[in-house]
């Protein structure tokens, strides 16, 4: 699995997921724990949709199934909490490029 490759390559790596409280259930912990990554794969959940109104990825005009779900978004920060990296879709069916992540990753110093 590439993540798990990536996780071994850069030992203090952790994913956070920002979820709006109205997405958020057990699953996505339980499918995180199969993988035995718990520890680096976390999930906070936004309130309200606070986060996502700091960064800006709120959608405007969202479909009644969108509603409180925020554009899909993907952030690299660094150990000091600068953004390094930043990509905002308007369609949550297309993400970003695992390589082009990696790179942007290798990248940070």
């Amino acid at each position: 699995m590439e993540l798990r490759k990536t996780f071994d390559e850069v030992p203090d790596l952790k994913i956070v997921y920002v979820i709006p409280d109205n997405q958020w259930n057990d699953k996505s912990t339980r499918f995180v724990e199969s993988f035995g990554m718990r520890d680096r794969i976390l999930f906070a959940v936004d309130p309200g949709s606070q986060a996502v109104d700091q960064l800006g990825v709120r959608r405007e005009d969202p479909e009644a199934i969108e509603e409180g779900v925020p554009h899909p978004a993907t952030f690299l920060i660094d150990r000091g909490g600068v953004v390094r990296f930043a990509d905002v879709r308007e369609d949550f069916h297309v993400w970003v490029d695992s390589e082009f992540l990696r790179e942007a990753l290798d990248a940070i110093p």
